[in-house]
């Protein structure tokens, strides 16, 4: 049975206050996403149940359980997953992000999330607990990742395993992407996706580190996700990545808003920019 957990279901063992408070005093490593956090937690697209219903299903999870989420971000896959779990605990550098997190954590009733502020290289040195599985994004592409998988492989069970989400470019890009990409190559150069961005690859293909890794058993599913944008929820998104973030921008941020809703809309004049994105959902568990 699937526990949806309430404010009085917490174990008391664990607790999560104290949780935060000591963690948050970790050395910080900055990143671009300072800027970026109030932008992500509003505009980033979620994703699909199905994603939520396939690693519950995978990991048998049942509200009993530890869960850790790497590189959480405002609690994109946190928030969601605390329904399935005892605890969850979620991770990031920025301090920014996790402040998101638990506004938005505290909003949605998501009261069994330990937020930590810290980078994944000190993962062993949080006091965690043993977790059944990790989740992580994108972020998983600013780390050192063999040597977070390494060190993964000390705190998750032996039943246990990785969960890597994230969205799959189409391969018939939308034709709005042009315009967005043009403006942004104006205001930062062609190659600001690269200079911006994380320094490694997409997360949906560390096929080479996982088969080196303990988790080296991976399966891939893949979820398809309709989307619609106003022209309003399109500018937000932008500000939300790394390389478009505020931090980025500097004083063009402001032109180069007001550009962009400008091309934007003489490309649609409606304001309705639909894509079809693919959600795809790595589950890597022990041979």
């Amino acid at each position: 049975m699937i526990s949806d957990r309430r404010p009085g279901d917490l174990p008391p063992a664990w607790d999560l206050t104290a949780t935060f408070q000591v963690t948050a005093r970790v050395e910080i490593h900055m990143t671009t996403f300072a800027s970026a956090a109030p932008y992500y937690a509003r505009f980033r697209p979620a994703y699909p149940k199905a994603v939520y219903t396939h690693i519950r299903n995978c990991f048998r999870l049942d509200g009993t359980q530890h869960v850790l989420d790497l590189g959480c971000g405002p609690g994109t896959l946190a928030i969601p997953l605390a329904r399935y779990a005892a605890v969850v605990h979620a991770v990031d550098p920025e301090p920014a992000m996790v402040a998101e997190g638990l506004r938005l954590g505290e909003a949605r009733g998501a009261v069994n999330i330990a937020w930590q502020i810290a980078d994944a290289s000190r993962l062993l040195d949080l006091g965690l607990p043993k977790v059944t599985m990790c989740s992580m994004g994108r972020a998983f592409g600013w780390m050192d990742r063999s040597q977070v998988l390494a060190d993964l492989d000390r705190v998750i069970t032996p039943d246990g395993g990785l969960a890597f989400v994230s969205s799959l470019a189409p391969p018939e890009p939308p034709p709005w992407l042009k315009v967005i990409e043009k403006v942004g190559a104006d205001y930062l150069g062609p190659d600001y996706r690269t200079r911006y961005g994380p320094a490694a690859g997409p997360v949906e293909g560390p096929d080479d580190l996982l088969a080196a890794s303990a988790f080296s058993h991976v399966e891939t599913a893949v979820f398809e996700q309709a989307l619609e944008f106003t022209l309003e929820e399109l500018v937000g998104l932008q500000l939300s990545f790394s390389y478009t973030s505020p931090d980025v921008l500097g004083d063009r941020q402001a032109a180069y808003e007001a550009k962009l809703r400008s091309e934007l809309a003489s490309f649609d004049p409606v304001g309705r920019f639909c894509e079809t994105r693919q959600s795809v959902c790595t589950i890597a568990t022990r041979s």
